[in-house]
């Protein structure tokens, strides 16, 4: 009698949930390292008898939850990843079948306490020391294959071998393809393909024999995009080389290149070279490294995670979730006509991409070592967050969300995309003109209380558009209370932090801390907030930017009806702020921005870069300008009194701001600042950059 009452009041139960809405109890599978796909995953260790226990891969947990759903189990399930190393040799796949719910997720986590590790690599042993004191040792059979471009050692990035082993070659000139007859080998194509694909070289800087070998590559530095190209034929008579495809622009339009996995690149320690020949690994070793300890890793797979939805409809991969999983190791391809993308490197791969994704999250997840981005949301992907991921050490940028060109369909567009506290370093380590954040035809994005840092191009992009129509989906993107410090440490430099592209109504750059954007020798703009050809419709309010070589703000001609206002641009070394760009074709000429209650102080070069401006149909008022060496302001080749003549700062000041302690970086007004009778609204810095976890799961 008692079982009976037993399942009538389990029954009972169950009726009361279903009624409720209740979901069903969730579901909790584990994998492991160790563990073996005949078993059921239900247990987070094998037993004693090791005849049960978890999973060896994330698609068997994938296949169970599956299995699951097709038996009607609709509740939430967890797959727990126990610590250590998994070596997938494809990307995990999910698909709409596997999403979940939002009152039943499905969520990828490590295991308490342990950290799992998706890696894309192979292990190199077998080295051994040479007599010139240089490593080597054979590639697996499927890194050699593929050949190999990346290598990590004991847990760090090494560099390839280039020449030269510092510095850049330059580009003698353009090629003479009457000398070389190589236009007509390229089938009669114009002079300016020949262009693209070719140059005149300084005696000895190219090899003849370096034509047509599968491991030399030539990096041709075009300020912020770099080109990697295969060398299909060298002239040694005139100098001149022939790749087997092009750059966007002739190859004379560049400052410099270099030779990866060059033989003569070994000089430097750290340095490697991949020999296509042998099939060998060659690698000069760091202070205190010994072959038979060292932990050598290859990339082998570009990508790790796939989430494969439909962009253009209702079946989406939904209500996904993965926490607490570092991915490493991804490479990086060279197609046979080379490498080209004209800006932000999006031809780049990924270790995630995703398309047809909706409220899917990442989250305290960590991306290290990879060859190119970490994480592409692109077409359909909408309402997705990023939260607490620590990025850092890819060959391109870290996050990217939409694409280049109009997807046309509104639902098929990339939108309404969270990206918080977040740590993003030390980018561009192959593809070198990448952005942290790139933003492209896609609205209704947040990016706020990221810490930014390194070697990137940009450190958030946004827009993408070169011209006022058509109009694109770039509208109501918010950025916000970020950390972006020491920027551009690499070859290119940095172009600017903060950059926006084409018309973007609703869009605001608001309270970020910009600390330090540098240029290199060559080039590097090393601005702080760029807003370039045909951006209208943003607000640019409450930033401090400090120590950014080239200015804190600077906009193209081409632009209209955007507001900057209160705002601190600190010690630009070249210039402070900047409209640059040729005037737009025809009538009307453009409207500028407001530029209001600004603070501008420096030391050193001039308040502008231009000697004088195209148009001055732009309203400036109410700021206030400070130079701290004691030499008079000028604008441009005007007094004072001669740029109000012009209706401009007609109620500004010259004058002390006052700040607090600006040499321990304290930019807090004093009582009785001028600029506070200008309308300035004292800006709090406070909570800039990623907060503790616990408080970031929500904007």
């Amino acid at each position: 009698m008692w079982f009976l009452t037993s399942c009538v009041a389990l029954m009972a139960a169950g009726l009361l949930l279903a009624e409720a809405g209740a979901a069903p109890p969730p579901r909790t599978l584990y994998v492991s390292p160790v563990g073996r796909d005949s078993w059921s995953g239900t247990l987070p260790a094998a037993n004693r008898a090791r005849t049960d226990g978890p999973f060896a891969t994330l698609e068997r947990a994938r296949d169970a939850i599956r299995q699951a759903r097709a038996h009607g189990s609709a509740g939430a399930a967890t797959v727990l990843l126990r610590g250590g190393v998994y070596r997938p040799a494809r990307p995990f796949v999910l698909r709409p079948g596997d999403s979940g719910t939002e009152r039943s997720p499905v969520t990828y986590a490590g295991y308490p306490g342990e950290e799992p590790v998706l890696s894309g690599g192979v292990p190199i042993t077998g080295w051994r020391r040479m007599p010139d004191g240089l490593w080597s040792a054979p590639a697996p059979a499927a890194a050699a294959k593929r050949g190999i471009r990346q290598l990590f050692v004991n847990g760090a990035r090494r560099e390839r071998a280039r020449w030269p082993a510092k510095g850049w070659f330059t580009v003698a000139g353009a090629a003479d393809h009457k000398t070389t007859n190589w236009a007509a080998s390229l089938g009669g194509r114009p002079d300016d393909e020949v262009a693209r694909r070719s140059f005149r070289f300084r005696p000895g800087d190219i090899r003849a024999d370096w034509a047509g070998a599968d491991n030399v590559e030539v990096v041709v530095l075009q300020f912020w995009m770099a080109a990697r190209l295969r060398i299909h034929a060298v002239d040694e008579a005139s100098s001149t080389v022939l790749f087997t495809g092009g750059s966007w622009r002739p190859l004379t339009w560049s400052f410099g290149y270099t030779i990866d996995n060059a033989p003569q690149g070994l000089v430097t320690p750290g340095a490697w070279r991949w020999d296509a020949a042998t099939r060998t690994v060659l690698y000069h070793p760091m202070p205190g490294e010994e072959p038979d300890t060292a932990e050598v890793v290859a990339p082998l797979t570009d990508e790790l995670v796939r989430i494969e939805g439909r962009p253009n409809g209702p079946e989406r991969v939904h209500d996904v979730t993965f926490r607490g999983i570092t991915l490493k190791h991804t490479g990086w391809p060279l197609p046979a006509e080379g490498y080209a993308f004209t800006q932000a490197e999006l031809g780049a791969p990924s270790a995630v991409t995703a398309v047809g994704a909706q409220r899917c999250r990442f989250e305290r997840c960590k991306a290290q070592h990879l060859g190119g981005w970490a994480i592409d949301l692109g077409r359909g992907c909408r309402d997705n967050s990023i939260v607490g991921c620590d990025i850092r050490d890819v060959g391109a940028g870290c996050v990217k969300v939409g694409e280049a060109a109009d997807p046309k369909l509104d639902a098929a567009e990339a939108c309404g995309t969270l990206i918080s506290d977040n740590r993003l370093a030390d980018g561009c380590r192959v593809y070198l003109g990448a952005p942290a954040i790139w933003v492209g035809q896609s609205g209704r994005n947040r990016i706020c209380h990221n810490e930014i840092t390194g070697q990137f191009m940009w450190a958030v992009s946004l827009g993408w558009n070169w011209a006022y129509f058509p109009l694109n989906r770039s509208r109501d993107n918010i950025v916000e209370r970020n950390f972006i410090h020491d920027l551009g440490t690499g070859t290119l430099g940095t172009h600017g932090a903060l950059y926006c592209l084409g018309i973007s109504p609703g869009t605001v750059l608001r309270g970020n801390l910009i600390r330090g954007v540098h240029a290199t020798e060559a080039w590097g703009a090393g601005e702080g907030i760029i807003l370039d050809n045909g951006c209208s419709g943003i607000l640019v309010e409450d930033n401090v930017v400090v120590d950014a070589v080239s200015g804190g703000w600077g906009c193209n001609f081409n632009c209209y009806g955007n507001i900057i206002q209160n705002n601190i641009f600190i010690n630009g070394t070249r210039y402070q702020l900047t409209r640059y760009g040729d005037a737009p074709d025809g009538p009307p000429p453009p409207n500028g921005e407001v530029f209001a209650r600004n603070i501008v102080v420096w030391r050193d070069g001039p308040l502008f870069n231009e000697k004088d401006w195209w148009s001055f149909a732009t309203l400036w008022n109410c700021n206030l300008y400070w130079r701290t060496d004691g030499d008079p302001v000028r604008f441009m080749r005007y007094s004072f009194d001669e740029w109000k003549a012009k209706g401009l700062d007609r109620d500004s000041l010259i004058a002390d701001p006052l700040f607090v302690a600006p040499e321990k970086g304290d930019y807090r007004l004093k009582a009785g600042s001028p600029a506070l009778t200008l309308g300035f609204r004292p800006i709090d810095l406070r909570g800039v950059g990623p907060r503790k976890p616990g408080k970031a799961a929500t904007p």
